[in-house]
C-alpha cells in the first residue's frame, strides 16, 4: 500500500495482491543488493580478473532462480557488451569481456 491513498483504492483494495507486490518489492531490493556485492566485489578484483578477462561469481545460488532472467538482464545493463554465462548446473557465473 502506497500513502497517499485514494478512497477508491481503499475500496478496491486486494489483501492478495498487496502481498505479492511486497513480495516482488523485497525480491527487487534483494536483487538491487546482490547487483551491488557483484559489483563490489568486481573492482576489488580486477587486477587478478584482468588477464583472463572475465570474472566468475561463485554465489549463483542466492539469486531465486525464477528470478535468474531478470537478474541477468539487469547485469547485461550494467556490464554492457560483455557476454553474462550461467554454469548448466547454476552454480556460478561468468562474465567475459574478452
Amino acid at each position: 500500500m502506497k500513502f497517499p491513498i485514494t478512497r477508491e483504492s481503499l475500496q478496491e483494495f486486494d489483501y492478495a495482491k498487496e502481498q505479492e507486490e511486497l513480495k516482488e518489492e523485497e525480491n527487487q531490493k534483494r536483487l538491487t543488493q546482490i547487483l551491488e556485492i557483484i559489483c563490489k566485489d568486481f573492482k576489488q578484483n580486477m587486477q587478478s580478473n584482468s588477464k583472463e578477462k572475465k570474472y566468475v561469481w561463485r554465489q549463483v545460488s542466492s539469486v531465486n532462480h525464477t528470478h535468474l532472467p531478470q537478474f541477468i538482464e539487469k547485469l547485461k545493463e550494467i556490464f554492457i557488451g560483455c557476454d553474462i554465462i550461467i554454469d548448466p548446473l547454476k552454480t556460478y557465473l561468468i562474465i567475459d569481456w574478452s
